[in-house]
């Protein structure tokens, strides 16, 4: 039997205040070493907030959201994970991104392979797709990481990082905003994607406001057969850190 303690940090993000997420991320950092989590896990784009869509063109803005990234590595232990959503740079393209933070350094960087670009969303304007999984071997426990959209395809990085990384836990980190009856069929598309992987889920989301958007955290998790968490009754917290066995 497996077990792997995940702290889930939904925290409110501001668009643009690279400084001020970078210091709400070393807090959630700091607590996940008090709880004595395995692996903390922050939003998606948590370093530059969502959606930062112009200040994406400002080449300065992407190296500070970089910069802050590697400081945030320095916070990381031997003993703790990160998973952090920010912007990364590549040969002049740009992809939204989740930084693998361990003992210090960048360990391995997973970009978002599904870019939405309906409704309010328009990533696809800005970003790169990505076409490669990540998969983390952590305590016997392997985690697929996925951002946000790459979770609600059957067919997508979920699927193979579970089929052909043999992911026991597959952690997205969401910037999903709220509209009404969104939570139910979140919750019910996740459990769905965990029972037909045959793997947990664990989902955080972002919370707070940005213009017209609110987002509404509901992070979770769901076991392998779809069913949430028995924990999940203490939500909406900002930190949530269950014990999963696995």
């Amino acid at each position: 039997m497996r077990t792997l303690r995940v702290a889930l940090a939904q925290i409110n993000a501001t668009v643009g205040d690279i400084e001020g997420n970078a210091r709400k991320i070393a807090e959630g950092i700091e607590r996940a070493k008090e709880v004595r989590a395995d692996v903390v896990a922050f939003p998606e784009l948590a370093v530059t907030g969502y959606p930062p869509e112009d200040l994406l063109l400002k080449p300065h803005f992407i190296a500070l959201n970089k910069e802050a990234v590697n400081e945030l590595a320095k916070l990381v232990p031997k003993s703790l994970v990160a998973v952090i959503g920010f912007v990364d740079e590549d040969n002049g393209d740009i992809f939204n991104a989740a930084a693998v933070l361990h003992d210090g350094k960048i360990a391995a960087v997973y970009h978002k392979h599904y870019l939405p670009n309906y409704g309010v969303f328009d990533e696809f304007r800005y970003f790169q797709r990505g076409n490669e999984g990540v998969v983390l071997a952590l305590n016997d426990v392997r985690v697929g990481i996925t951002i946000c959209e790459d979770i609600w395809y059957p067919g997508g990085p979920a699927r193979v990082e579970a089929l052909l990384g043999d992911a026991h836990l597959l952690l997205n980190i969401s910037s999903s905003p709220y509209h009404m009856g969104k939570l139910v069929w979140r919750e019910r598309m996740l459990g769905v994607r965990a029972n037909d992987n045959l793997a947990a889920v664990a989902y955080v989301n972002l919370v707070g406001g940005q213009d017209e958007l609110v987002f509404d955290g509901a992070s979770l998790i769901v076991n392998e057969r779809g069913k949430l968490s028995p924990a999940q009754n203490n939500l909406p917290k900002i930190f949530w850190s269950p014990t999963l066995t696995l």
